[in-house]
């Protein structure tokens, strides 16, 4: 993963001029290939003896690969062309429901969207978790995935396997608007551990299965008078029965309120990142490895900025560990709030702003997502000066973001954007309460 997100094969090869396509912004400078040749056969380039599917080449240009047998000699001039660019095409509708609120993921093992929601009802005690997957074509639904009615802010994970995890604030629970986790087992939804994690009142959370697939709950504290201060950032463990609870991340102070804990899982690694919101408003993103937690960036903010807006918060992580957040602040000049992508360089240490801040719609209300493909290019899903919902990805050539394509003409919310491991992309939001997917895939 990261250089192209997956094979691309060239069959019955009946010239020695041979082109590969494959997607716009591929970088060429250390494609590997894998070919197969007869025992005694020797390939080389540039005089370099070739391994097949380990000596990475740089395809800026053609590349000659030269086979020999004894005396024998045939070359074989290999050029990468540009496929067709992705398009996004309209799934079929859901809308035999009537939703509140929604987020999208892609199960990793069935490259499937699934849909978490909270469903809309007249009656608040009915408003309950259900979830969505596309399947052959079709819309299935998985069932009420909650007991009652849930809180605003819940996640969704995928264990090794692809089964489906929720966390939300559950008001069934023993105190009203603990943490509670379930499971999806293949046609019913069950608990995972008991019924309330948190042992109180809990609010924005994250999900993720951590190392040796270990499950992780990130809270924050919504109560006084508890183990853990109000707002602080709750971390908890799953050991496959119960939960261990009200423990901290190392380094991260009690009095820092804790909103919109993110967490990704790569190579082994659990990313976190939360929205520090006190004054001044700052981002700290955090990595947990060999059972340890380091800082990667302690209580950040662009030192021109003197607002961040608590409205909406995102972060992803690429295979090769360097971390995006997607945030809103007025440091471009000030006074207006414009949406920013900012990266933390792995190797270096490095955080960056990519490309210019740019223009979205106002009020607050912001609603955006952002994702990372198997490539490395960020992409992010937001509404524009006129609330439609538009995705725009970051061009690493020009170094500035793409001009955004309009998924929709009328004002939505609640926008996902998730990639496939195999370099396609699905993109979901609600409008008059119901939802709509598309998929970013090669045109058919």
């Amino acid at each position: 993963m990261g250089v192209i997100a997956k094979d691309y094969v060239i069959d019955n090869v009946t010239t020695t001029s041979i082109t590969v396509n494959l997607p716009a912004g591929t970088d060429k400078s250390a494609l590997i290939a894998r070919f197969t040749t007869n025992q005694d056969d020797t390939v080389k380039v540039n005089n370099v003896r070739q391994v097949s599917g380990v000596t990475a080449n740089n395809f800026t240009y053609p590349v000659d690969y030269v086979l020999s047998q004894g005396n024998l000699f045939a070359r074989y001039s290999v050029t990468i062309g540009k496929a067709a660019d992705y398009v996004w095409t309209a799934l079929p509708a859901f809308t035999t429901d009537s939703v509140v609120s929604a987020m999208m993921r892609v199960n990793p093992v069935k490259k499937e969207p699934y849909i978490l929601f909270k469903a809309s009802r007249p009656e608040s005690a009915n408003q309950k978790a259900a979830m969505l997957r596309f399947e052959n074509g079709a819309w299935v639904h998985m069932g009420e995935a909650s007991d009652g009615q849930i809180g605003s802010y819940y996640d969704l994970a995928f264990n090794a396997a692809g089964e489906p995890y929720i966390s939300y604030a559950d008001y069934t629970a023993a105190t009203s608007q603990m943490h509670t986790v379930k499971k999806y087992n293949g046609t019913s939804w069950e608990l995972v551990g008991a019924k309330g994690v948190t042992t109180s009142k809990a609010s924005y959370n994250g999900l993720t299965f951590g190392p040796n697939g270990q499950l992780m709950l990130f809270s924050m504290i919504d109560a006084t008078g508890g183990v853990l201060a109000r707002r602080e950032l709750c971390v908890s463990n799953f050991d496959g029965t119960a939960w261990t609870t009200n423990q901290t991340v190392t380094g991260r102070t009690s009095d820092l309120v804790s909103y919109f804990p993110t967490a990704r899982t790569v190579k082994g690694a659990v990313y976190l990142a939360v929205y520090n919101a006190v004054t001044p408003n700052t981002f700290s993103v955090y990595k947990y490895k060999d059972g340890a937690w380091t800082t990667l960036i302690d209580k950040w903010k662009e030192a021109t900025a003197t607002g961040m807006s608590i409205r909406d918060f995102d972060m992803e992580v690429d295979y090769a560990g360097n971390v995006y957040v997607a945030l809103v602040d007025n440091s471009t000049d000030g006074a207006s709030l414009k949406h920013k992508i900012v990266k933390y360089t792995a190797e270096s240490g490095v955080v960056s702003t990519l490309g210019n801040p740019f223009t979205v719609v106002s009020g607050g209300l912001y609603n955006f997502d952002l994702a990372v493909s198997p490539t490395g290019v960020p992409f992010l899903l937001y509404r524009n000066e006129t609330q439609y919902p538009v995705v725009a990805s970051f061009d690493d050539e020009t170094q500035e973001w793409t001009t955004p394509f309009v998924l929709d003409t009328e004002a939505a919310g609640e926008l996902s954007i998730d990639f496939t491991s195999t370099g396609e992309a699905y993109a979901s939001y609600v409008k008059n309460r119901k939802l709509f997917v598309f998929k970013f895939a090669e045109p058919k």
